[in-house]
């Protein structure tokens, strides 16, 4: 498909959406979505992307992230897996230059990415966060209940966020993000058999009882570079798009920019990539052992791309 055609597609996707949220201001308390920048390295270069957070859709995850960036969570991050599938993963582990034991340029010539990931994870950083009280709680272990049905125990909290999305039962009937060029969706890492069932109170004020795995998101989430992404809408929260087609743009330089660099370091048989294998989610002890520790390869660069700020711009 040609980057015209393209646009053509994704501008009249927008113009729908921006009709539909036109649409439902008019009848909600909060009348405007709050925006975002998100400004990403690469290169010595730095794009500063915009984006539209569809709150009255996704509030929960829309708030969430607004928590997380500003207290600058997202500052410095590393964006990885990011010529693989379409979908840029971040939120997991800080860029670290000033370190010379485990700077990031030595740990990936010296093949020793995987004890730099140990090193800068951001899950204690996550937690830690939870712990004090910057995170609004969605999540709550299943014996929460007090007295009636709209009532949780505050101590039950668990340090997750609700899935807004149709298989967690947060169905939109009209105008929901759908999966397309560059929007951003809340990522979690699927428990397998280690399961268990949760209490969520969603943004309808309704507590309900579901699979923790919809229920595990932490800080990751996931800028979508391809037409379409193999993160459905169905079971990913989809909570942002690019504001407009100058948004477009930009994200597109950066691809390019990304493409011509990888075009470079092949034509001198070099290798961009190396995949890493590192464990997720070790401080999920709610999970179980089965949960805990899930194996999962990650695609490092020779250089790194790097989210240096997420700025919010509240309404």
């Amino acid at each position: 498909m040609s980057k015209k055609i393209k646009h053509i597609l994704i501008t009249c996707a927008l113009a729908a959406v921006f009709a539909f949220s036109a649409a439902i201001s008019a009848c909600t308390i909060k009348t405007k979505h709050p925006r975002a920048a998100i400004t990403i390295e690469f290169n010595d270069v730095t794009y500063k992307i915009e984006y539209t957070l569809y709150r009255n859709m996704y509030p929960q995850t829309v708030q969430h992230f607004i928590e997380l960036a500003d207290a600058g969570f997202y500052n410095n991050m590393i964006i990885h897996d990011y010529h693989t599938n379409g979908e840029w993963y971040t939120g997991a582990y800080s860029y670290e230059a000033s370190d010379e034991h485990l700077a990031y340029s030595t740990a990936y010539a010296n093949n020793d990415m995987a004890d730099y990931l140990n090193e800068y994870s951001k899950e204690q950083a996550y937690y830690d966060l939870f712990e004090s009280g910057a995170l609004t709680p969605s999540v709550y272990k299943t014996d929460s209940f007090v007295g009636d049905n709209n009532t949780v125990k505050a101590e039950d909290a668990l340090p997750t966020l609700i899935g807004e999305f149709s298989a967690n039962d947060h169905n939109i009937k009209k105008g929901a993000l759908t999966a397309d060029y560059g929007v951003l969706k809340m990522y979690y890492y699927d428990k397998g058999s280690a399961n268990k069932q949760v209490t969520i109170k969603n943004s309808f004020d309704q507590i309900l009882m579901h699979d923790y795995k919809y229920n595990a998101a932490t800080s990751i989430f996931t800028i979508q570079t391809s037409q379409s992404g193999g993160n459905s809408a169905n079971n990913y929260a989809i909570f942002a798009r690019l504001r407009n087609e100058k948004q477009i743009d930009k994200l597109d330089a950066l691809t390019e920019a990304i493409a011509d660099y990888e075009e470079s370091i092949s034509s001198t048989n070099g290798s961009l990539f190396k995949s890493y294998n590192t464990q997720v989610d070790k401080l999920d002890s709610f999970a179980g052992d089965e949960g805990r520790n899930i194996s999962r390869d990650f695609n490092l660069t020779s250089l790194p791309l790097i989210i240096r700020s997420v700025k919010i711009t509240k309404y």
